[in-house]
């Protein structure tokens, strides 16, 4: 932070050469900003130092603007991440709030708008019309689409979100839907609070985003895309791409949505209050990596497998676990298979060995999501 014009600012604050308003920056004043605003809406967000804009290079070729429309009605503006690309298709990963079927409720519908046309733009200027809505799971809120390119873009690579620690710093990228298609970052840290979110397998940033961004990639430092971004006026909730990757291969594979349901809220034994943690190392000095309970939904398979709140899983089949991401994982094709887990609990001397049978969500249970209206006022600085 450095004094101007006798005020604290950043750094990296540059006023542009000349006052010139372009075409594109009157109708954005006119007619988009209030509405529909960009990232850099948010002061923290406009002057990104020299590693948040080297890692957005990084990731820039693999972020497309979205726009979707509803009977020839435009519905909503978001962003997507390409992770595939085939001949002449590319495959964009965004939110299922595109194309969900508008509402005035509080949560979103899980059920298609009607009509849905999709289009996409790049950072080159680049517009991709006629856009399939390929796959979609209103669970977990993804929608994956298809789109025919006659140029090649090439996809994301990929980190993983299990790798983070709090404090670590993340960006959320997106483009701008309107000419000229300006690349979007929005700064921030992982950071361990839970999501106010029915989905218990989001990560939570404090990047701040507009509803433009919603669906658009998190990334690492390294360019590399580790989670999905979706909106909130409070924070940037997030699905770790691992999850969603996992899904999108499923569903290539059987057609269908995959979708574990765990019977429990859990979370990294790291992230537990230091006494909990000091009482597992105590008894179990080797458990310093593992999942601790924090909840069990009653009549659940964990509940009926004998899990107890504070209960550490260690072990996972034959594999040890160090993170719920990583339990996760190891569960997602064992659907409907007894898997034996090793927990410990502080009032045993030994581990304790179970045999649990984790079950796919009911309709009942399937997550809700806030439903993505725009509203003026989300977008205080």
């Amino acid at each position: 932070m450095y004094r101007h014009g006798g005020k604290w600012g950043n750094p990296w604050e540059r006023q542009p050469a000349t006052p010139d308003i372009s075409e594109c920056q009157r109708r954005y004043s006119d007619e988009l900003s209030s509405k529909w605003p960009k990232f850099s809406k948010f002061k923290c967000n406009r002057w990104p130092g020299d590693n948040t804009k080297l890692a957005a290079l990084n990731a820039l070729q693999s972020v497309v603007a979205l726009v979707t429309y509803c009977d020839g009605v435009e519905l909503i503006p978001g962003c997507g991440t390409i992770i595939e690309s085939h001949d002449n298709a590319i495959i964009v990963l965004t939110s299922a709030n595109l194309i969900r079927r508008p509402t005035s409720n509080e949560f979103g519908e899980n059920a298609l708008a009607n009509n849905i046309t999709v289009c996409a733009h790049s950072y080159d200027g680049h517009s991709y019309k006629g856009g399939e809505v390929f796959a979609y799971d209103f669970h977990y809120n993804l929608a994956v689409l298809k789109f025919i390119s006659e140029t090649p873009l090439g996809p994301a690579k990929f980190g993983r979100m299990d790798e983070l620690i709090p404090a670590n710093k993340v960006v959320v990228m997106g483009i701008y839907f309107a000419e000229p298609f300006e690349p979007m970052t929005a700064m921030g840290e992982y950071w361990c609070e839970r999501a106010r979110y029915d989905c218990k397998e989001l990560f939570v940033t404090n990047c701040k985003i507009t509803r433009c961004g919603d669906g658009g990639p998190l990334i690492n430092y390294c360019g590399e895309v580790i989670g999905l971004a979706f909106y909130d006026p409070d924070s940037s909730p997030c699905l770790p791409i691992n999850i969603a990757l996992m899904w999108w291969e499923h569903y290539k594979k059987y057609r269908k949505c995959c979708r574990p349901f765990l019977g429990l809220e859990a979370t990294n034994l790291n992230a537990a209050d230091l006494g909990i943690i000091a009482r597992v190392i105590q008894k179990f000095p080797n458990a310093h990596k593992g999942v601790i309970i924090e909840k069990v939904i009653p009549d659940s398979a964990a509940d009926l497998a004998g899990i107890h709140v504070n209960d550490v899983i260690i072990q996972c089949g034959e594999k040890r676990i160090q993170s719920l991401l990583e339990l996760f994982e190891m569960i997602w094709e064992k659907v409907g298979v007894p898997i034996e887990l090793v927990i410990v609990r502080v009032d045993n001397i030994a581990p304790i060995q179970l045999n649990m049978v984790f079950v796919e969500a009911t309709l009942d249970q399937l997550y809700s999501w806030p439903a993505n209206n725009a509203n003026y006022d989300d977008y205080s600085d």
